[in-house]
């Protein structure tokens, strides 16, 4: 088959393939090329057309600048094949500012294309097309809304390519506009298997920019962790993608590091993430535009914070320093200064929040690092870091004079000084204290050694939601009932999956009868009163009836109180189904105290015949919008499995 070639383009394919260099005047002048442009548009060597007419252009007369201009506009109008656009487009970026009004040209055509969705175009053009008008977005805000606009309005029926290459860029748009809108865009467009990986990916980005503005603690930890989780959903969905498994990998080390974790303990994560940056830096292309340049070099810092944490991490272990200035220097501050020494940003946030508390603790733990610390600062008054430095030190002699202050009472009760702070602020006589400490420390340390990945999973993924509501973030007290409620109820959940007849007889109610009957709720009610009252000593908490004869538990803190309300279910116990028929009634006790409360059903309508759930299917937080209420109310729904069955009657 003989493809049949336009004489100007096999003109410049010759003046091309003998390396020459060569202008318009070649082709017949401008004029020649006006005449014939349409048809060139769709040429293979369209991009070579453009960078001798824009060469010529700069000194072109006043009179042949508008020629030049639709030549420009002609050539991309007829543009119709993917590689050819994007090449046009690198010609064009390259030459940025263009003369006249021909950026706006560019930018109306590039958008017009990728907004265009006949059956003829192809995803891959439309692509090229919407990168192209996001590049030529950046200098103007007009183009920035116009954008916008038809990232907003992207539809979920559209063609999955396009919408892969629409989810990055929306991603990167957000790094630099912050447009809170595009997120949902971003969230509509998860459920879409052939988008998911990349629209969780740009989720992660997104967490990830928000949390590294936060100077705040307990945010910034949230922020993280709602970053790993996406990232992990990316890595999962697109069967291990290289740069989603470097971050999820990085922040692993990050949280576990801020968290308090032994290096022995997260040093299998660094190990992956050695492995995960040689996989990212093969697989990636540090050449490209430029807002893809930063994603690379963003990559490659993240892998080095990840490096330095675990060596330092090593480092604040030992009693002292063979060469403290190098310490001191290239790991210390280097991570105490992380935002901007090792990812380059011109300003510190969260990284610091999540790391300086670990630091500022074992340096006050271990006497000859903090004397080293302090002979460096002394030493080195003008050095770069010195102000940073100061400050650590200050942190040390506020931590030795006072205690360690933490996050939350989840990582306080890790760590003796803040223990200690605790109850020297309680009522017990002096001569008790340091003892009861000890042992409430134990008890603590004990029980978080003995939570199961998947009640720490149940537990993290409740209060990321409860955690954005005013009654949790705005009410210590609130937040404190919400917390109790929550861990204890997932480990009475916990025991009960893991209960025998055998082990305890009052346990039977969950078990199926031979005769057929069903328990009341008021068993469940009893159980968990029973369970609750032994782990939460001293709570003001009861078996009350304050819903006119249902099962209730009352648990108070202050002048807060929290309901946890008990029902069975004998026919659907969908969590769907149980917000629909019992959520009001369960929100109706929150209209006086925190807009928080707990279900919790005894499960005697789903089928027993495959064994029982697994407990990360047993929870789930419901929020229910009530009219003319601008706050929803959070719902903690429960479901205990009942009609078990004896394993060995699983397989008859």
């Amino acid at each position: 088959m003989v493809i049949a070639v336009h004489s100007m383009e096999a003109r410049a394919l010759e003046l091309v393939a003998r390396g020459h260099n060569w202008s318009l005047d070649d082709l017949g002048g401008v004029k020649a090329v006006a005449k014939e442009a349409a048809a060139l548009g769709a040429s293979p060597i369209m991009a070579e057309l453009l960078e001798p007419l824009l060469q010529d252009w700069r000194s072109a007369p006043d009179d042949q600048l508008p020629v030049y201009r639709q030549v420009v506009r002609d050539l991309l109008e007829a543009a119709d094949t993917d590689f050819v656009l994007v090449e046009a487009i690198d010609v064009l970026d390259a030459y940025r500012p263009l003369p006249g009004e021909i950026d706006d040209d560019c930018f109306e055509i590039f958008l017009n294309k990728a907004a265009k969705r006949d059956t003829a175009r192809k995803s891959l053009l439309r692509s090229a097309a919407l990168e192209g008008a996001f590049r030529w977005s950046s200098s103007k805000r007009t183009r920035q809304l116009q954008l916008l606009l038809l990232l907003l309005g992207l539809s979920k029926d559209d063609d999955p390519e396009y919408l892969r290459h629409a989810a990055k860029i929306i991603g990167v748009a957000y790094s630099y506009w912050r447009e809170a809108d595009l997120l949902k865009v971003l969230h509509e467009l998860v459920p879409l298997e052939r988008v998911c990986a990349d629209a969780t990916f740009e989720l992660g980005m997104a967490s990830l920019s928000e949390a590294l503005d936060l100077t705040a603690d307990p945010e910034a930890m949230d922020a993280f962790r709602r970053s790993r989780h996406w990232f992990a959903e990316s890595e999962q969905m697109s069967d291990g993608n290289a740069e989603a498994a470097l971050y999820r990998g990085t922040l692993d080390v990050l949280l576990d590091f801020g968290g308090g974790d032994e290096l022995a303990s997260f040093r299998p994560a660094a190990v992956a993430v050695e492995q995960q940056a040689f996989a990212f830096l093969v697989n990636s292309d540090e050449a490209g535009p430029e807002w893809l340049g930063s994603r690379f070099h963003q990559g490659v810092c993240w892998s080095a914070l990840a490096s330095t944490l675990v060596s330092l991490s090593k480092r604040l272990e030992e009693p002292s320093w063979y060469y403290p200035a190098v310490v001191i220097e290239q790991g210390l501050l280097s991570v105490y200064t992380a935002s901007r020494s090792i990812l380059r940003r011109t300003q510190q946030g969260g990284v610091e929040s999540v790391v300086r508390p670990r630091i500022g603790q074992r340096l006050a733990a271990h006497a000859g690092l903090a004397h080293q610390v302090r002979t460096w600062l002394a030493m080195n008054a003008s050095h770069d870091w010195a102000a940073e430095a100061k400050q650590l030190v200050g942190q040390i002699d506020a931590l030795l004079e006072h205690g360690s202050p933490h996050r939350n009472p989840g990582e306080a009760a890790n760590d003796y000084a803040s223990l200690a702070a605790m109850v020297a602020k309680s009522k017990i006589p002096v001569a008790q204290r340091e003892l009861l400490a000890s042992v409430v420390r134990s008890v603590l340390d004990l029980q978080l050694e003995n939570l199961t990945g998947a009640e720490i999973e149940v537990v993290e993924a409740c209060c990321t939601v409860a955690r954005t509501h005013p009654d949790y973030k705005g009410n210590a007290n609130g937040a404190r009932l919400f917390n109790v409620v929550l861990l204890w109820l997932v480990r009475f959940v916990f025991n009960r999956l893991e209960l025998s007849r055998g082990t305890d007889p009052g346990g039977a109610y969950l078990f199926e009868r031979s005769d057929g009957s069903l328990p009341h709720e008021d068993e469940l009610q009893h159980d968990f009163f029973r369970w609750i009252s032994t782990n939460a000593a001293g709570t003001d908490l009861e078996p009350t009836n304050v819903g006119s004869g249902r099962a209730d538990v009352r648990l108070k803190s202050g002048p807060e109180r929290l309901i946890v309300e008990v029902k069975r279910e004998e026919s659907d116990c969908s969590f769907d189904s149980l917000a629909k028929a019992y959520a009001a009634q369960t929100t109706d006790y929150q209209n006086v105290s925190i807009r928080l409360g707990v279900l919790l059903v005894l499960d005697l309508a789903t089928p027993n015949r495959e064994g029982t759930s697994h407990i990360a299917n047993l929870f789930e937080m419901k929020a229910v919008q009530r009219t003319a209420e601008s706050t929803p109310r959070l719902v903690l729904i429960a479901k205990v499995p009942g009609r078990r069955k004896v394993p060995s009657a699983l397989s008859r």
